[in-house]
């Protein structure tokens, strides 16, 4: 018993030690992209980006799965070898990601930057209002940052959260996870507010509040996530 606390203790630090370090490189990748921005007066459109950090959270939620969905008698990894296809179905997830937040960001560019733009064309914009974001575009990146967590806890998290209890394969661990959350849509949609809410607002308001809030959040998020699975998947 005594040794099993131990390793459980050694787990949770490296985790959480993990999460801050991949915190404080997610705030010097920020940090850079804003002085960047700022440098060609496009400051407007650091929420856009901002919205986009979050689609890392598949990723940084690794570091904590050795402290979820563990037997509650011993504090033991019910499933030590299913970690590696964990690892390998959120790097499936993070690929399709990035190519959103690229595909995002290309959008943005064409219609406020490049004024010969398809899409600059499209929508008529011209030089006098380059990087004038609207109150609209502001609010659109908000939603777009709750979808982001939402994506990021139903297909990048809760697969693997699946696959650690009783691994369905790929599709069979996809689906009940789409199953799971619509089941409690409630529920994620405010674990999701809470995410985007603890990215959003430090790094536009409070900027070194983003290295308290982002790891305690999604810590608990996750973590909590994590007990509220494997409860309800015992009583099923």
């Amino acid at each position: 018993m005594a040794k099993n606390v131990k390793v459980s203790l050694k787990r949770q630090v490296f985790s959480y030690s993990g999460l801050w370090l991949a915190t404080g490189v997610i705030f010097a990748i920020a940090e850079y992209i804003r002085v960047l921005l700022a440098s060609y007066e496009m400051n407007s459109m650091f929420v856009s980006f901002c919205a986009g950090f979050i689609l890392f959270i598949p990723l940084v939620s690794l570091l904590l799965h050795p402290v979820i969905l563990v037997a509650p008698e011993n504090r033991v990894l019910r499933t030590k070898s299913s970690l590696l296809a964990n690892i390998g179905i959120v790097f499936v997830v993070q690929v399709l990601f990035f190519l959103i937040w690229i595909t995002d960001a290309i959008a943005m560019y064409s219609i406020y930057v490049d004024q010969t733009s398809f899409l600059a064309k499209a929508f008529n914009i011209t030089s006098e209002n380059t990087a004038n974001l609207s109150t609209e575009f502001f609010v659109f990146n908000l939603f777009l940052a709750w979808f982001f967590a939402l994506l990021s806890l139903v297909i990048g998290l809760l697969p693997c959260l699946i696959a650690r209890l009783k691994n369905q394969g790929v599709v069979g661990n996809f689906m009940a996870s789409f199953s799971y959350a619509k089941q409690y849509k409630k529920r994620f949609s405010g674990y999701s507010l809470l995410i985007a809410a603890s990215v959003i607002l430090p790094l536009l308001y409070v900027k070194w509040l983003f290295i308290f809030s982002f790891p305690v959040v999604l810590a608990l998020v996750i973590v909590q996530l994590g007990k509220q699975y494997l409860q309800t998947a015992l009583m099923s």
